[in-house]
């Protein structure tokens, strides 16, 4: 009888968590609605484009499992596409599991001829797997960057000539940004999910890092008329 009323008390407290979560969850939708509707975006709670299938060209969307992407903001101009989206994954199971949670920035433009890489911040355990011979391209003449990033990319001599001195000034100054690409496309992420107050920022976070790629392609474009 003890042991029934044991399983009955955890069963309520989780009851209890899951409802506090939905109320959250929904506080938080209705809350980036708001937000989107200020800033001018169309604003979608529920994923139904494929738009996760189609992000899966990132190595972030291809971790762990039960991949949800949710709140979804979306605007369109003549230069690019931008979404602004919630995602999540989990890694492991049971006792072990863990829930990563991002508020991710993508945006989309056919000018945007980038190589494709991804760029994570440095870690202790990305220094163990530099040490054990894992890809980390490093730039001897930009020691900041190299020491704040683990740059990896399968061409890595077109993504050393793609970022020049002064893209890497405009990175290094972002740390704790992930940022991954491919030709027309790329994605931003910066510290995590971000409360709804926040989200105007990371726009513009975002249109920083469309316009300092935008004008590392227009120098490189400058540069081959010159020659």
């Amino acid at each position: 009888m003890v042991a029934v009323f044991v399983i009955l008390g955890i069963l309520a407290i989780i009851g209890v968590v899951l409802g506090l979560v939905y109320l959250y969850e929904k506080k938080r939708t209705e809350s980036l609605t708001t937000v989107a509707a200020d800033l001018g975006l169309d604003f979608s709670p529920t994923e139904n484009d494929g738009l996760l299938e189609k992000m899966q060209i990132f190595s972030l969307f291809n971790k762990g499992h039960s991949r949800k992407i949710k709140n979804i903001m979306k605007a369109e101009t003549e230069a690019t596409n931008l979404m602004i989206f919630d995602y999540q994954y989990t890694t492991g199971h049971g006792k072990n599991q863990h829930t990563h949670q991002q508020t991710v920035v993508a945006m989309e433009s056919n000018s945007l001829g980038l190589p494709k890489f991804s760029m994570r911040p440095e870690g202790f355990f990305s220094k163990i797997g530099a040490a054990l011979g894992m890809q980390d391209i490093d730039f001897d003449d930009h020691p900041e960057f190299s020491k704040s990033f683990v740059l990896k990319g399968e061409n890595e001599a077109a993504i050393r000539k793609f970022f020049d001195a002064k893209l890497l000034d405009f990175l290094a100054a972002r740390k704790k940004s992930y940022i991954e690409s491919a030709p027309g496309v790329f994605i931003f992420v910066h510290r995590g999910r971000k409360k709804p107050e926040q989200i105007k920022e990371l726009m513009n976070d975002g249109y920083a890092v469309y316009a300092a790629f935008a004008e590392r392609l227009s120098r490189s474009l400058g540069a081959q008329k010159e020659g």
